[in-house]
Parts: structure tokens; sequence; C-alpha cells
């Protein structure tokens, strides 16, 4: 018989981020070949190949998770995004709302696009890495100040649907769980949908 040299709240913890996991790479929001590697290297006990602590570096000049039937056009993105080596902090996320989101105003965003050109605009690769770290994200993330769910724009990464509208991927938190979803350009953006930029 194994003996356990774990704690009743360290199996407790394993058990519901490994459900969270399984969850998550069924439903295909997280990169499942970047998810099969880092269990593998758990299993062969390569843990120098996994960043440790809070604060991960992401790397933003990956290729980030694109579902099937999409693409991301060079000439969609918008300029001034993060790329290279991003270290997570939430202390240096800021959530940027335009002038024509604030006081109940709702803007495309298209227009909005147009808005963002040139700020520090955090790319879908980030989005990827909470998804997969849950437990970076923090519990205030979940709702603005009134009270109202918030979408957390990565504008960084513009993407095209299968009918080629563009569209920008967000993080929210929904019944239980963190999870993605996205917004077609041609619709509004209100103050619950702020723009992730890192802080200079």
């Amino acid at each position: 018989m194994t003996t356990r040299v774990v704690t009743d709240e360290q199996l407790a913890t394993y058990t519901q981020r490994e459900h969270e996991l399984y969850q998550r790479f069924f439903k295909g929001v997280v990169p499942a070949d970047r998810v099969l590697r880092a269990m593998q290297d758990m299993i062969e006990g390569s843990f120098d190949a996994i960043p440790a602590g809070p604060h991960r570096l992401i790397d933003c000049d990956a290729t980030p998770f694109i579902p099937e039937g999409w693409m991301i056009k060079p000439e969609d993105q918008l300029p001034g995004a993060i790329g290279g080596q991003v270290e997570f902090d939430p202390a240096k996320i800021l959530f940027h709302l335009d002038e024509g989101q604030k006081d109940n105003k709702t803007i495309i965003g298209n227009k909005l696009k147009e808005k963002l050109a040139g700020r520090s605009l955090l790319k879908a690769n980030v989005l990827d890495h909470l998804l997969a770290n849950t437990y970076l994200i923090p519990e205030s993330w979940k709702t603005d100040e009134q009270g109202r769910t918030r979408y957390i724009f990565f504008w960084g990464t513009v993407y095209r649907d299968p009918d080629g509208d563009r569209c920008v991927r967000c993080l929210y938190w929904c019944d239980g769980e963190w999870s993605w979803c996205y917004r077609w350009l041609d619709s509004g953006f209100a103050g619950q949908d702020p723009a992730a930029i890192l802080a200079s």
C-alpha cells in the first residue's frame, strides 16, 4: 500500500485543479499540445522546464491558441501589442476603458480598435496562460466596480472567425469557472468590457 505524504488540503487542491484542467482540455480552451508536454515534463520529474513561482513568463511571440476554422492575419493586428517574454503580474495589468465605454456608453469594436492602436495591449497568449493556470487569476477580476461580470479583452490578438469576421477573445468568470468567449468587432463594447493593458 502506498503511503500518502501530502496533506488533505494539498490532495483536495490537486483534485480540484485536475478536474478544472480536464474540463478546459475537453472543451478545447487550452492549447492541447502544450498541456500534454507540460504533463509529460511533470511525470518525468523535469520541473526545471516548468517556471516556478506565482509570476510566470509567457512567450508572447509564440502563436496563441487558434480555434478550429479561425485565423490570425498580420494586417488585422494592432501596433503596440506586447511581444517577447512577459512576466505575469496582476499588479502590472490595467483594465483600460475608452471614454466611449464609460458612463453607460457603448462603442463599436471597429472604432475602439482604432483608438487602442499604439497601446501596450496584451495578446491572447496571456489569456491562454491564465486559462491553463487559473490559480493565478485574482478574485477581483471576476466583477467590475458595479458588481457586473467583467469581460477582459486581449486586443493584442485580433482573429478572423470561419466567416472572415474580425473578433477578439476575452476572459470571464461563468458558472463557477474561468472561461473564454469572443466578440465581433462590429458589436458594442461597454463598461464591463475593458482591454487588458500592460502598465509601463
